[in-house]
């Protein structure tokens, strides 16, 4: 078991608190190659109501599976700040997307089949990787769909229409 970690909000200036994720949860992940989070999110009718969702939206159906890589992207990456430039790199291997790239087809083949790779693929090097990756999986995986989609659409696509998605994997941001 695991808790929060990094102090209190108002006290992240302090040099006890400096880095505190950075040097454990971050540090967990990479010692011991935790590379995949798993967040089900599913709304039961018998809770409806209770969901900030229209219920015409809930009677859809809510169940879906968010699988999101851990151990490599931006956290991972250099860190600078420079006066009032601040630099975060990120960076893939092939590697590290496999791994929640197969967990997810498999968890798909599981559900409904179908499976959304969520990134900015129009603008980023690692998010073509990351599709790259999908395709050369996806044979392997013939009875699930595979769909991409823009991390944009998406956060708009979960709040409309949160019944079209079954697993979503998507790079550590």
């Amino acid at each position: 078991m695991f808790g929060s970690v990094g102090g209190p909000v108002n006290e992240q200036h302090l040099p006890k608190w400096k880095d505190a994720e950075k040097n454990s949860l971050l540090g967990l992940r990479k010692e011991f190659q935790l590379a995949i989070n798993v967040r089900p999110a599913k709304v039961y009718p018998f809770m409806s109501d209770l969901s900030p969702l229209k219920p015409a939206i809930v009677e859809k159906g809510v169940d879906l599976v968010i699988i999101r890589e851990l151990v490599g992207g931006i956290y991972f990456g250099e860190h600078t700040t420079k006066g009032d430039t601040a630099t975060d790199v990120m960076s893939y291997t092939l590697e590290q997307i496999l791994k929640p790239l197969e967990f997810a087809f498999q968890l798909a083949q599981t559900r409904r089949k179908k499976l959304t790779l969520v990134d900015k693929a129009n603008v980023l090097d690692c998010s073509r990787l990351w599709r790259r990756a999908a395709q050369s999986l996806k044979p392997n995986y013939p009875d699930v769909t595979l769909v991409f989609m823009y991390v944009d659409n998406v956060t708009m696509q979960l709040i409309q229409n949160p019944s079209h998605f079954d697993v979503i994997c998507t790079e550590n941001l």
